[in-house]
């Protein structure tokens, strides 16, 4: 009889933490497909840039951008380069 109460006592503990297990089970799954749902928007658009469609408008762009770029580079003022060219020889000391 003793060991029947020992048995039961020992269910009757282990249900709460198992319940409370199962309650974590379940909000960590949910918290799971919220954030697998949210990443659809941010992976859409990567995914329809590696298509043969979004690879061609990729390209058409940068020709678009260079040749812009270089309409206006011929119109304007032509930049001139921070680097200066190195010589073959250090310029002499001034005193």
């Amino acid at each position: 009889m003793a060991d029947v109460e020992a048995v039961r006592s020992k269910r009757e503990r282990l249900r709460p933490r198992l319940y409370g297990v199962a309650i974590y089970l379940v909000a960590g799954i949910l918290l799971l497909q919220v954030f697998f749902c949210l990443s659809v928007f941010v992976l859409r658009p990567y995914a329809k840039s590696k298509t043969p469609e979004g690879i061609l408008r990729q390209e058409r762009l940068r020709a678009t951008d260079s040749l812009m770029e270089s309409i206006f580079r011929s119109f304007g003022q032509p930049k001139e380069d921070s680097v200066q060219p190195r010589g073959g020889t250090n310029a002499p000391a001034q005193p």
